[in-house]
């Protein structure tokens, strides 16, 4: 008796020890998932562009969309984007640096005329996302067609599909056990894929057999080319599906079943999830925790303290935004032993962008007024940022199923592995419930979650970033030894602006590499700066205290390309292609018809003021300064100035006088002026290297002209001819510990021309074949009052798909399409 009562104590003491270590592991997880949640969350990316085809010598419009990667709302740490646009090769055409003060920022891609065709990519992400991994960086492929050019269509086709030639004939087969793991003794579910895409759209029949060829089950596989099989294993069995074709079958081995193993299944009615845990562990479920995450943000978590084979767990869902959620069993020693990935679709969650059109049909260039507005189930007005594409279906073929902002943001963004035709789970979603509910679980279990791994939330790993976030433009460099041994120091560094304004940043040490760095800044121009290093302090006069070589930061690192191996790479498909080609030549008929009524316009008569040419050299000469005209403003452009160099000019200059190399001005003999380049700061002994001929003009600024530039006394500000480089690869030799160079600013994007075919006058004279009829970057839904846009018609008829995509400031995306016909 008193053996079974020692045996008792012990039992209940380790097991409350195991308890309380299992929960101190639990709150550990907890706390690191907030962490993860709230500070160290991802970023996302999303490309909205007016349509995916492009001819050459055309305009790539797009939005920016940039969010937290949890929540899908404003992120708090970038507000620094990057758009780019790759060729095949990964060489970049062309880079867009946005400022995202909100949710999004508008850009475009303007296309040269000898660009070849081809299948391109767009990109973005930002600095901060380079951290995680190329992979994570929003991607999409567009298509050029050169109107020069003929398209070639070189690749294999099958079903009226390109592809690139691979091992075609033979099906391609993946097998993804539920949780991980087959075990004997218990109900698998296993999920499968057909991953070539020559057969992925086949639909096939097949059966389960084991090592002697007896039948277990027969099953079959759906659209995508996915299937399941359920069988209960037993050991020293192995198992193997055949794939039955009208040639041949095809026989593949499944994994290995292990004796000792979890099995983790879920039926989702989307009211409830079930949760089904089986083990033959010998413990049972004893320790094991299990934590369901929503996109990396825990919403539940539960540690088993008792020896049970099976448990039944019921979770709410009516309170779950649409997304996927990551069910994690963990052991006793807190290591993943079984996962697996729901996707929750949530009516109550969602919310419709309204687009209220008066008609569906319309005449050439005629106006069209839609109003638009976003709507929660309960018809409230939903603050939302918007963009929206009107295209030609033809010149951009409109793939029902294809991606959208809502599927990258809820589906592909968070999976390995791509998802073809993603938007099939989000459309008609009353049509086939069922079938879509199974296919998009299917998915599920054919993907896995990608965005951290347990080690990293367990052990709260925190490698240090080594991209930083950007909240704007930085100034950055490094300041260097002039003598040996040239290596880096730690000195004094100045910084001045020298656009429409002068500013001057206090004094920056940089630090013992070397390093420093300015900023951040928002602009929006390219700004001419001056930076200044000396050895000591910027008081001494001393030109050894020069000694300093300054090399700034000027070229931006590249992020790396990531190729897609999660898929042969599918290429337009045949019809798309001849249907485009076939719009093209229809353009080009309208155009040709459209010329031959040119001729005939009643005569227009535009009169206007011809200024002389004094007055024209005038107006040149203020376009070229940033402050406009000036009062005492001297033309040194005549031959006659064109002997020696710069400085020998002043001595034509009434109230400057020329002494050795000083430049003094009468009015203001006491005080040095300040000597600028382009509006740039310029030592008076580096005229000496620049031709008069050279020279524009010269303005001398005094009193009140010399304030844009400096607190008082005297500016003169020289100008040299257009084309002309004072820059380092020209004659002028800076001093010592100077520099100068311009900064480029974020990308201000271009306006989207719409043409107004009942007041324009141009449009009148001009055939009108546009196939985007209209693009808006930036549609804003405030409040209950609906957003009304117009726009016109073309000349081409057709039929145009309306496509508005964005995200409420709560988090949820947002994708709506309608048509109208134009005949």
């Amino acid at each position: 008796m008193k053996i079974v009562k020692l045996l008792t104590i012990i039992i209940f003491y380790f097991t409350t020890t195991f308890i309380v270590a299992q929960q101190n592991i639990t709150e550990r997880i907890t706390k690191n998932l907030s962490e993860y949640s709230t500070q160290n969350y991802p970023e996302k990316t999303y490309l909205h562009t007016d349509k995916s085809y492009y001819f050459s010598e055309s305009t790539i419009w797009f939005t920016l969309y940039l969010v937290n990667g949890i929540s899908h709302q404003k992120t708090e740490k970038s507000n620094l984007a990057y758009a780019e646009l790759l060729n095949e090769k990964d060489s970049i055409i062309s880079r867009k640096k946005l400022f995202i003060e909100d949710l999004s920022a508008s850009g475009d891609f303007d296309l040269p005329k000898k660009i070849s065709a081809g299948n391109y990519k767009i990109r973005a992400y930002t600095n901060y996302m380079r951290n995680k991994g190329v992979e994570y960086f929003f991607q999409k492929n567009i298509t050029i067609l050169s109107s020069e050019e003929k398209t070639s269509i070189s690749n294999t086709i099958i079903n009226d599909s390109i592809y690139e030639n691979k091992n075609i004939f033979e099906p391609v087969v993946n097998f993804y056990p539920q949780g991980g793991y087959i075990v004997n003794n218990l109900l698998n579910r296993v999920a499968l894929k057909i991953k070539n895409i020559s057969f992925d759209e086949l639909k096939f029949t097949g059966k389960l057999v084991d090592q002697n060829d007896n039948e277990i089950v027969n099953f079959s596989t759906l659209e995508f080319g996915l299937g399941e099989v359920s069988f209960i294993p037993t050991k020293g069995n192995s198992y193997y599906a055949i794939i039955e074709t009208e040639e041949k079958d095809y026989k593949y081995k499944l994994p290995n079943a292990i004796d000792n193993g979890f099995i983790l299944n879920t039926i989702n009615n989307q009211n409830e999830l079930f949760i089904d845990l089986n083990t033959t562990n010998l413990n049972g479920l004893l320790g094991a925790t299990l934590i369901i995450t929503e996109r990396g943000k825990l919403i539940f978590e539960k540690t088993f303290d008792e020896y049970a084979t099976k448990q039944i767990l019921k979770l709410p869902l009516n309170n779950l935004n649409n997304s996927i959620l990551q069910l994690t069993l963990l052991n006793a020693e807190a290591k993943p032993v079984c996962e697996r990935l729901v996707f929750i679709q949530n009516e109550n969650k969602e919310v419709d962008v309204n687009i209220i059109k008066q008609k569906d049909y319309y005449g050439n260039r005629r106006k069209v007024t839609l109003k638009v507005n976003t709507k929660d189930k309960l018809n409230n007005s939903v603050p939302s940022k918007l963009s929206m594409s009107v295209r030609d279906v033809y010149a951009s073929p409109q793939k029902k199923y294809s991606e959208n902002i809502k599927t990258w943001l809820l589906l592909n963004s968070d999976l390995k592995g791509k998802i073809e035709n993603p938007n099939y789970f989000f459309t008609d979603f009353n049509n086939n419930f069922r079938k879509r509910n199974y296919l998009l679980d299917l998915t599920m279990l054919t993907h896995g979650w990608r965005r951290y791994t347990w080690q990293e939330i367990i052990e709260n790993q925190k490698s240090k970033a080594e991209f930083d976030v950007e909240k704007g433009i930085t100034i950055a460099g490094k300041t260097l030894q002039m003598k040996a041994p040239y290596g880096n120091i730690s000195v004094p560094t100045r910084l001045t602006f020298n656009g429409k304004t002068v500013a001057q940043e206090p004094i920056q040490k940089s630090n013992l590499k070397g390093e420093f760095s300015y900023g951040p800044y928002v602009f929006f121009d390219s700004i001419p700066v001056f930076l200044e290093a000396r050895l000591t302090n910027f008081k001494s006069k001393e030109d050894k205290d020069r000694e300093v070589f300054i090399a700034p930061k000027e070229n931006e690192d590249i992020a790396l390309f990531y190729k897609d191996s999660s898929a042969i790479n599918r290429k337009k498909s045949a019809t798309e292609i001849a249907e485009y080609l076939k719009l093209k030549n229809y353009l080009a008929e309208i155009k040709a018809n459209f010329a031959q009524f040119e001729n005939v316009l009643d005569e227009i008569v535009l009169t206007t003021k011809l200024d002389d040419e004094e007055d024209l050299r005038e107006s040149e000469m203020s376009d070229r300064t940033s402050y406009g005209s000036a009062f005492n403003r001297f033309d040194v452009s005549d031959e006659r100035f064109n002997n020696g160099d710069a400085l020998q000019l002043f001595y034509t200059i009434p109230g400057v006088t020329l002494i050795n190399d000083s430049i003094i001005v009468n009015r203001f003999r006491n005080i040095s002026p300040l000597i600028l380049l382009d509006e740039a700061p310029i030592e008076v002994s580096d005229l000496r290297s620049i031709p008069a001929s050279e020279i524009s003009f010269i303005d001398v600024l005094t009193n009140g002209e010399a304030l844009i530039f400096s607190s008082g006394g005297a500016v003169i500000s020289i100008y040299s001819k257009e084309g002309y480089s004072y820059s380092a690869k020209s004659n002028v030799k800076r001093k010592p510990g100077i520099i100068d160079y311009k900064v480029a600013g974020f990308y201000t994007a271009k306006e989207f021309y719409s043409p107004d075919h009942i007041n324009g006058i141009e449009e009148q004279t001009k055939a009108d074949v546009r196939t985007t009829l209209y693009w808006n970057p930036n549609i804003t839904i405030t409040d209950n009052n609906d957003v009304e846009i117009s726009f016109f018609t073309s000349d081409t008829d057709s039929k145009y798909v309306i496509e508005i995509e964005g995200i409420s400031t709560s988090g949820i995306p947002l994708y709506k399409t309608t048509e109208i016909v134009v005949d």
